[in-house]
């Protein structure tokens, strides 16, 4: 586990590209062929396309190990793969910090309640006058 993964205190497990799934409230299968996708801002597990379709339009479906039902079938893994998953923990760690001080720093700025919407214009006012 790494510095970052000790610091957070969280830890992913990924399925091997390949994997075939079921989502919760779904009967089609999911092809997995990404892992640790950013997407608006929004970290997701997993990226797929339906199976046995494949890619259709370059569409994919985003969606995180909670979601996922039934694996039907779990993709080929080597040393490789396990190489790939420490550095997908140790970018979810670092994505989860970074949200965590993002949220933090939004929520220490002035509401807008707080701050005077007609500031700007006295201040252009006091300019000419």
């Amino acid at each position: 586990m790494s510095q970052e993964q000790q610091e957070f205190g969280d830890h992913r497990t990924f399925l091997p590209l390949g994997s075939v799934v079921i989502l919760r409230g779904s009967v089609k299968k999911l092809l997995i062929v990404s892992r640790g996708s950013i997407v608006e801002d929004a970290f997701f597990d997993y990226g797929a396309f339906m199976y046995p379709e494949g890619m259709i339009d370059a569409n994919i479906a985003y969606f995180n190990h909670d979601d996922i039902l039934k694996i039907v079938h779990e993709g080929y893994a080597d040393e490789d793969n396990d190489l790939v998953l420490e550095i997908l923990d140790d970018a979810y760690a670092r994505f989860q910090r970074q949200a965590s001080a993002a949220a933090t720093a939004t929520s220490a700025l002035p509401s807008v309640e707080d701050a005077d919407p007609f500031a700007s214009v006295r201040d252009l006012v006091g300019d000419d006058a």
